[in-house]
């Protein structure tokens, strides 16, 4: 069994998608006062966009939930294809659904709590917005809520066996390679998402370990190790292609906080250091290949 197939039957795609309204126009008025003000020839030299609902405590609840939905999609997910679509381990699928079944509630919650308040809404703009004020760039209710949607999709991950299609063997054989290259390309983009989160924890733990500048010793945060135990138990899902280099790095940092704890490395320097070594020998164990921008990835954990 050639390891594409393989991974077929160990992972699958997700299509998550979150449609919202934003409450913004553009201010076709208020761009002309400023073109004409700035001495600009064309109109087109800038755009001004209006927010309809200023400091509007529900739709920033539903801008929150979006990164929030963004971050849980992509912490049990890897990047598949330029389209959005991610992998999931199939090992995950019940953790997955159960977290976004959960979470598409909470947003029709969140907007029916903006939308009950809509008409509300709209009259204290009038007021909020002064001459910037315009009833007629309003929806009604109804539409806005069209604005709304949240799809969630699970599909298999195709292999190139599934040409159905009546060619000359040539051509046939032409797609077929193609279209394996491109998923080798996208299943090394899910691996690479991989190290990165491990090159992410790993450079996070040497960061906070390491004395300052000043001499004083970094601040260790409750989530610290907690994360790298949440992370290495997600690796073990991720790796469906059975990377024997990912699981041994996985251990190694799995093995490397082991009977460690948040108190002691607050407490106890030489805790630290030993710690610190470790994580220190893990990185230079490999040629990572990676920019330091990986390092401020979210730790897995922006639909």
């Amino acid at each position: 069994m050639d390891i594409m197939s393989g991974q077929a039957r160990g992972a699958l795609l997700v299509d998550l998608s979150i449609s919202t309204y934003m409450g913004r126009v553009q201010d076709k008025r208020t761009r002309d006062e400023v073109t004409s003000s700035k001495g600009a020839k064309s109109k087109r030299a800038a755009s001004v966009y209006k927010s309809l609902f200023a400091d509007c405590a529900e739709l920033d609840a539903i801008t929150s939930f979006q990164a929030r939905l963004r971050a849980a999609n992509y912490k049990y997910t890897s990047p598949w294809s330029d389209s959005g679509l991610r992998i999931l381990p199939a090992s995950l699928l019940q953790t997955h659904q159960d977290i976004m079944y959960n979470e598409e509630r909470e947003f029709w919650r969140l907007v029916d709590a903006f939308l009950d308040k809509y008409d509300t809404l709209v009259s204290a703009a009038a007021f909020q917005l002064g001459s910037l004020f315009d009833r007629r760039e309003y929806l009604s209710r109804s539409e806005v809520r069209r604005r709304f949607a949240f799809t969630l999709t699970y599909m298999p991950l195709p292999t190139s066996g599934d040409f159905r299609i009546d060619l000359e063997n040539t051509a046939q054989q032409l797609l077929v390679t193609q279209y394996e290259e491109r998923m080798k390309a996208m299943q090394e983009r899910a691996a690479r998402d991989s190290w990165e989160r491990l090159y992410s924890a790993l450079t996070r733990l040497q960061k906070q370990l390491s004395p300052k500048t000043d001499g004083k010793r970094g601040k260790i945060y409750d989530s610290l190790l907690g994360n790298v135990h949440e992370l290495c138990g997600l690796l073990e899902h991720f790796n469906v292609s059975n990377d024997p280099q990912l699981e041994a790095m996985r251990k190694g940092l799995l093995g490397a906080v082991d009977g460690v704890t948040t108190d002691a490395l607050r407490q106890e320097a030489d805790t630290r250091e030993v710690l610190r070594a470790r994580v220190e020998k893990l990185l230079g164990d490999r040629d990572w290949g990676l920019s330091d921008e990986a390092e401020d990835e979210p730790m897995e954990l922006a639909a």
